[in-house]
């Protein structure tokens, strides 16, 4: 296999498996929910295992950062794909 074909073929991966990323954690959408909620202070629980709110906003911040570091991770992987696919090319 020559160089060219090997780098279009990385790049062809790199790209297949950053839209795999993007499909599952594409990049946030803006909150389009309707109504106002009740605020609740932080120590105040909210199920019955004493879960409280502070302890899920907590969980909800770090998910939405693991949320936007895997899509930008999958971006990543497409552009680079893409940069690899021109090398080989060229």
């Amino acid at each position: 296999m020559n160089k060219g074909k090997l780098l279009n073929t990385i790049g062809l991966l790199l790209g297949l498996f950053g839209v795999i990323l993007i499909f599952i954690w594409g990049p946030p959408q803006p909150q389009l929910e309707e109504g106002i909620g009740i605020g609740l202070e932080d120590n105040t629980p909210i199920d019955e295992n004493g879960k409280t709110v502070k302890q899920f906003n907590q969980e909800t911040k770090n998910r939405r950062r693991r949320h936007n570091l895997l899509s930008r991770v999958g971006l990543g992987l497409i552009f680079i794909g893409f940069i690899f696919q021109l090398w080989g090319t060229w």
